[in-house]
């Protein structure tokens, strides 16, 4: 296995987690009332945001050695993900030090997140 690879499935799982843990993170919030942006929502979108940037630049050098092996991503996908990790990031940085949030912007974070982890279903 490729030094490559290894660092590779390391970054994935990095990933894996900070966007399991925005929906967690989210999904606590949904009995409650008022709504607000969990801590750490942030601090997890933007590990997410690196690793998910980082595994572009991984997979675009395991490309370059063996392209039959490792495809090359759709840069559309990829930057409508980036643009979708963005506007998460935006709401949550206006809305968390503000004592409540809206059900709009709560069910916009939470339907956003859902929509970024279905586009991440198409990247192969």
């Amino acid at each position: 296995m490729h030094l490559l690879e290894i660092f590779q499935a390391l970054v994935l799982a990095i990933h894996v987690i900070c966007v399991a843990g925005i929906v967690v993170l989210l999904l606590m919030q949904a009995g409650k009332s008022p709504k607000k942006v969990p801590k750490g929502l942030t601090h997890l979108g933007l590990t997410a945001l690196v690793a998910g940037l980082a595994l572009v630049g991984i997979r675009s050098g395991l490309h370059h050695d063996d392209a039959a092996k490792w495809v090359a991503y759709n840069n559309g996908t990829v930057a409508l993900k980036l643009v979708v990790v963005i506007i998460i990031l935006v709401v949550a940085f206006r809305e968390t030090k503000k004592a409540s949030i809206t059900n709009r912007t709560y069910w916009t974070l939470l339907l956003l997140t859902v929509a970024n982890i279905g586009l991440a279903s198409s990247l192969k």
